[in-house]
């Protein structure tokens, strides 16, 4: 279950990016495998608890951004990652590279879609 969890959940975060899609479904695969003989309960579990933790930053806390006309990137806030976060509509977001090297973030702009502030 939290295999098929975790594409689902994967495949929201990175709707449109058929690098990331690919990647990640790769690394999630890579992950499992890996521990696939493992029969230790305890061990289980906190590979388990793993999971979920995947499930809930890919959920709640990865976001996409687009280059605009304006030579910004925009993000779209989902409703439930703002609901996450208190209904905040505005987040920090970290820029990243291919090798998850945080960068200096390029000028950015947040939108939300569908949220209402409370």
């Amino acid at each position: 279950a939290g295999y098929r969890q975790l594409l689902r959940v994967r495949s929201v975060a990175f709707r449109g990016d058929a690098m990331a899609l690919e990647k990640s479904q790769e690394a999630i695969r890579a992950g499992f495998e890996m521990h696939r003989l493992v029969t230790d309960q305890n061990e289980i579990k906190e590979h388990l608890r793993g999971v979920a933790q995947a499930v809930e930053m890919l959920q709640f806390n990865v976001v996409q951004g687009k280059l605009n006309e304006r030579g910004n990137y925009s993000v779209d806030i989902r409703p439930e990652q703002a609901a996450f976060h208190g209904g905040e509509e505005k987040l920090e977001v970290s820029h990243m590279d291919a090798e998850n090297t945080p960068l200096e973030p390029p000028p950015l702009v947040t939108t939300t879609t569908g949220c209402k502030s409370k």
